[in-house]
C-alpha cells in the first residue's frame, strides 16, 4: 500500500512538473539579456533632436512663420452691404434699396514689402531654431563627457581600492614576521577606507551625471545608459583644424550671423513699406439698387484716400531708417564676437589637446613604472611604507589629473564646436 501510495506521489509530481513546463513562456528559460550597445557622441546628439521638446517648438515657430507672408500680404476683406436708402411710411409706394461691394487696395507695392519682412522673420526664427540645436547639443556633449569621467574615476578609484587592500595584506605579513609596525596595518587600513569612501561617493556622482545625461536627451531620467564611446571623439581632436577653414565654416553656421542677416532684411523691408505709405489707397464699390421711381440700375464709385499727415509718415521712415542701421551695426559687432569666439576656442583646444597628450604618453606611463618597484622594495624591507604610499598617491593622483585632462579636452571641444556653430551633420 505504501510503494503504491508513492508511485502516485512520484506521478503527480511530474505532472506538476509538465504542466509547469508546459505553462511556462519558452523566452524566460535560459533567455539571454540582450545588451544595448555602447553609445557614441553622434548617436547621443542624435537622439537629443528627436526626443527634446525645444525641437518641436521651434519647428512649431518656424511653421508658424511660415504663414505669416500670405497673411499680411493679402488684401482687406471686401465689405458687402445691403442698404434701405428710403422707406416711405405709405405704404403704397415702393421702398428704395441696393446692395454694394466694396474692395480696398493699395496704389503701392505695400503688399510686397511686408511679404518681404514676413519671409525674413521666417529665417530669423529659423536661425533661432538652430542657436536651440546648438545648445541643445552643447549640453549633450557636457552631459556625456560629464558621465564619462565619472566613470573612468569610478574604474580607477576601483584600481586604487585594490592596490591599497594589497598593501594592507602586505603591511599585515610584514607585522606577522617582525617586519613591519601595527601602525603601518592601521595606516593602510585608513588608506582602504577613506577610498571606499571616495568609490561610494563618486557612485552617487555617476548615477546623477547618468540621470543628467538622460534628460539632455530627451529620455526618462532613470533610463539605463550604455557603455560610452569617449575615445573616438577624442581621437579626432589630435589633428587641430585650421583658423581660415573654422572662421569659414563660423560665417556659415553660425545662428547668430543667419539671424543678423534676416534683422537687416527686414529692417529695410520696413522702411520699404513706411515710405510706401506715401502713395494712396483705392477703393471701388459696384452694387445695385432700386427705387421707387426709377426703377433698377447699377452704382459705381472709385475713391482714393488722401495722405496728408506727412509728418507721421516722415517719422516711420526715420524710425525704420534708424532699425536698419542698428541691425547692420549689430552684425558688426557680432562677426567680430565670432572672429574672437573662434580664435580663443581654437587656442583653448590646443593647450588642452597638449595637456590630454603630455598625460597619455609621458606622465600616466612614469608614474605607473614607479609602483611596483616601491612595493617590491617594501616587501623586501629596503623602503618604509610611507615611500610606498607616496609613490601610490602621485599614481592616483595622475590616474585623476589624466581623466580631467580627458574632460578638459572634451570641454574644449565642445567650445570649438560652439564657436563654429555645428556639431555634426544630422542622422
Amino acid at each position: 500500500m505504501s510503494a503504491k501510495l508513492n508511485r502516485l506521489q512520484r506521478g503527480r509530481a511530474v505532472i506538476c512538473l509538465a504542466f509547469v513546463l508546459a505553462v511556462l513562456p519558452s523566452i524566460a528559460i535560459g533567455a539571454p539579456v540582450p545588451l544595448e550597445p555602447a553609445l557614441s557622441l553622434p548617436d547621443a546628439l542624435a537622439i537629443a533632436r528627436e526626443s527634446r521638446a525645444e525641437m518641436r517648438v521651434s519647428a512649431a515657430r518656424v511653421e508658424a512663420a511660415k504663414q505669416r507672408p500670405m497673411i499680411v500680404s493679402s488684401l482687406e476683406d471686401p465689405i458687402i452691404a445691403p442698404s434701405i436708402d428710403h422707406k416711405p411710411i405709405d405704404p403704397m409706394m415702393k421702398t428704395d434699396r441696393s446692395i454694394t461691394f466694396e474692395q480696398s487696395f493699395p496704389l503701392s507695392r505695400i503688399r510686397t514689402h511686408r511679404r518681404q519682412a514676413a519671409e525674413a522673420d521666417i529665417d530669423k526664427f529659423q536661425g533661432e531654431g538652430g542657436k536651440t540645436t546648438l545648445k541643445i547639443e552643447a549640453d549633450v556633449a557636457q552631459a556625456f563627457f560629464m558621465l564619462s569621467e565619472k566613470r573612468k574615476i569610478r574604474e580607477i578609484l576601483g584600481r586604487q581600492v585594490a592596490l591599497a587592500s594589497d598593501l594592507v595584506r602586505l603591511a599585515a605579513a610584514r607585522h606577522g614576521v617582525g617586519a613591519a609596525t601595527q601602525a603601518d596595518v592601521l595606516r593602510m587600513e585608513i588608506e582602504e577606507a577613506r577610498l571606499r569612501n571616495r568609490l561610494a561617493l563618486n557612485d552617487a556622482d555617476m548615477r546623477a551625471a547618468e540621470a543628467m545625461f538622460n534628460t539632455t536627451m530627451g529620455r526618462e531620467s532613470y533610463r539605463p545608459v550604455p557603455a560610452l564611446l569617449a575615445q573616438a571623439v577624442l581621437d579626432g581632436v589630435i589633428n587641430l583644424p585650421d583658423l581660415d577653414a573654422s572662421l569659414e565654416l563660423a560665417l556659415n553656421r553660425r545662428a547668430e550671423l543667419s539671424i543678423s542677416k534676416a534683422e537687416i532684411r527686414r529692417a529695410h523691408a520696413e522702411v520699404d513699406v513706411m515710405k510706401s505709405m506715401y502713395a494712396p489707397m483705392a477703393m471701388v464699390r459696384v452694387g445695385m439698387a432700386e427705387t421707387g421711381a426709377a426703377g433698377r440700375g447699377y452704382m459705381l464709385m472709385v475713391g482714393v484716400s488722401v495722405p496728408i499727415w506727412f509728418g507721421r509718415l516722415k517719422a516711420g521712415v526715420r524710425e525704420a531708417s534708424a532699425m536698419a542701421a542698428m541691425a547692420e551695426a549689430d552684425r558688426e559687432a557680432m562677426l567680430r564676437m565670432v572672429h574672437g569666439d573662434v580664435v580663443a576656442a581654437l587656442e583653448s583646444l590646443r593647450g588642452a589637446s597638449l595637456n590630454y597628450r603630455a598625460f597619455s604618453t609621458d606622465l600616466m606611463p612614469r608614474a605607473e613604472r614607479a609602483i611596483n618597484p616601491a612595493m617590491t622594495a617594501y616587501a623586501s624591507g629596503t623602503l618604509p611604507l610611507t615611500s610606498v604610499l607616496e609613490a601610490g598617491k602621485a599614481l592616483w593622483s595622475v590616474q585623476e589629473e589624466s581623466v580631467m585632462a580627458e574632460t578638459s579636452l572634451g570641454m574644449a571641444w565642445i567650445r570649438y564646436r560652439s564657436a563654429i556653430g555645428f556639431f555634426g551633420e544630422s542622422k
